[in-house]
């Protein structure tokens, strides 16, 4: 199958699984994704169990507590937690097997901004591994202490110059008339 067909094949199993409240269906949709994930799949699963932990743990937990002083519904919460995994994991699973690029081809405003965000990303990570590159050759590392005067100025112009490169997209944007303010 080529690139589009998949990905119309992702926004509609996105959008059955937003409208299905059966934990059973969300189990299997996992099963399946995991099927469909190749060599890679228990990476991404692990990737996927990761990302959720960390931001739907929060809201797991509060809910738990708020349970302790209302009734609650406990499966509700399983629902939720079921649903943003396998909507992640299908995710994740989309973006390994296709070229979004190519998906898109079919809208030439959705291809240039996906393109820019694309770029956005790429410099974003290569400026966070220059950024840890120089925390490192200072003798500072996430597993070291990294004192405030360290990191201050790296924060300050990794957000400048971001903010800079967005308004420079936001400009190419509008000058391709994709915006209009």
């Amino acid at each position: 199958m080529n690139d589009r067909i998949w990905f119309v094949l992702y926004l509609s199993a996105v959008m059955i699984l937003g409208v299905v409240h059966n934990e059973w269906i969300m189990l299997l949709s996992i099963i399946v994704t995991l099927a469909l994930g190749g060599k890679a799949r228990w990476k991404i699963f692990f990737k996927t169990v990761l990302v959720i932990a960390l931001f739907n743990a929060t809201i797991s937990i509060s809910y738990v507590i708020y349970g302790f002083f209302m009734p609650v519904d406990i499966f509700a919460l399983v629902l939720i937690n079921l649903r943003a995994l396998a909507i992640t994991l299908l995710t994740f699973t989309l973006v390994r097997r296709i070229n979004l690029h190519k998906a898109l081809e079919f809208s030439r405003v959705l291809a240039i901004l996906y393109g820019f965000t694309y770029a956005q990303i790429i410099l974003l990570k290569s400026m966070l591994y220059g950024y840890y590159d120089g925390l490192k050759s200072r003798g500072a590392t996430l597993g070291s202490a990294i004192t405030k005067k360290q990191l201050q100025p790296l924060l300050i112009t990794l957000f400048g110059t971001m903010l800079h490169k967005s308004n420079e997209q936001s400009m190419g944007l509008r000058s391709r008339g994709l915006i209009d303010d």
